[in-house]
């Protein structure tokens, strides 16, 4: 199985020697136009630079064919020292690089939300960009079979927040209208406040006009009906509804496990299907357990036919 990736540019990146470092002139280093991150509070930022003498923290930087660097890490560092040089301070103009090579633009962006990520609290809008990046390179790599693990946890732990926001970010990609999207990205619109807007009908979510202005208990009003379990639901109704084939496979395996010899075998078939169906659905741990938790309880407190019940009344 390969390793995670995340831990492999990590190592390449902690595993470097200070001989690797290179002095670059500032002239030669040029923002990123893939940057996203915030780049605020410089001339107080400038004045900790000069206090201590110069940049300390080496940049992390890519060589460009045009000539010069393309910075991954450090756009702020380096216009703190820009405004020192025009302030006309006594500042050296060279900066310690670590020059980085990447196999592909994907590794690149990959390097330059990691690196950004661990030295800051990042807002909204951050969070958004840096989620729609590493989700859709993800994505892409496993349609590739490039890479194996649970998507929603290594976003969660790369971007240093719970399995639940990064739901919240799922749950709006899927469910969202576009400009919905747009004003999370544009820092108009809270994550949160996008997740319950992105519980209501899409009619519902176009009727509102200023985003700027609506708060989440606002929107909690308006979901009665057209809720993600109503969703949800839907779909499976679309899955269980046809005669098809496949669904008589499904349901011969599951009869097979419901009626194995002995207990055991049968708790644990059912318990396993009901993993990976999880697994599929890209649940966290957390989730899993949850889930199986709740299957137990449900297999002690109901007979068979409540169960179908349940279902056929959805």
């Amino acid at each position: 199985m390969k390793g995670n990736m995340f831990d492999n540019l990590k190592t390449v990146v902690s595993n470097t020697l200070t001989d690797d470092i290179k002095m670059i002139n500032i002239n030669e280093l040029h923002e990123s136009a893939d940057n996203f991150f915030v780049v605020e509070n410089i001339e107080q930022f400038a004045q900790t630079i000069l206090g201590q003498g110069g940049v300390k923290d080496n940049l992390i930087v890519r060589p460009l064919e045009t000539g010069g660097y393309e910075i991954i890490s450090g756009h702020r560092r380096k216009a703190a020292v820009q405004y020192l040089i025009d302030k006309g301070e006594n500042i050296a103009h060279v900066l310690p690089c670590l020059v980085q090579n990447y196999a592909d633009e994907d590794e690149k962006m990959l390097n330059l939300i990691l690196m950004n990520v661990s030295a800051r609290q990042l807002s909204d809008q951050e969070l958004w960009k840096s989620y729609e990046t590493i989700n859709k390179i993800l994505k892409d790599k496993k349609e590739k079979g490039e890479y194996y693990g649970r998507i929603r946890d290594d976003i969660a732990e790369t971007l240093g927040v719970s399995s639940a926001q990064v739901g919240k970010m799922q749950n709006v990609e899927k469910y969202a209208i576009k400009s919905v999207k747009d004003a999370v990205a544009n820092g108009n619109v809270s994550i949160s406040t996008a997740n319950e807007i992105a519980k209501l009908d899409k009619k519902e979510q176009k009727k509102i006009k200023d985003l700027n202005k609506v708060q989440p208990k606002d929107i909690k009003k308006k979901v009665v009906d057209t809720n993600i379990n109503e969703k949800s639901s839907d779909s499976y109704k679309d899955v269980f509804s046809t005669n098809s084939h496949e669904e008589k496979e499904i349901q011969d395996k599951l009869r097979n496990a419901s009626t194995s010899n002995t207990d055991n075998y049968n708790t644990n078939a059912m318990k396993g299907y009901l993993m990976l169906a999880a697994e599929e659905a890209s649940f966290s741990i957390e989730q899993i357990n949850a889930l199986l938790g709740g299957m137990m309880k449900a297999l002690s407190n109901y007979d068979k036919a409540a169960a179908e019940n349940k279902f056929l009344s959805r």
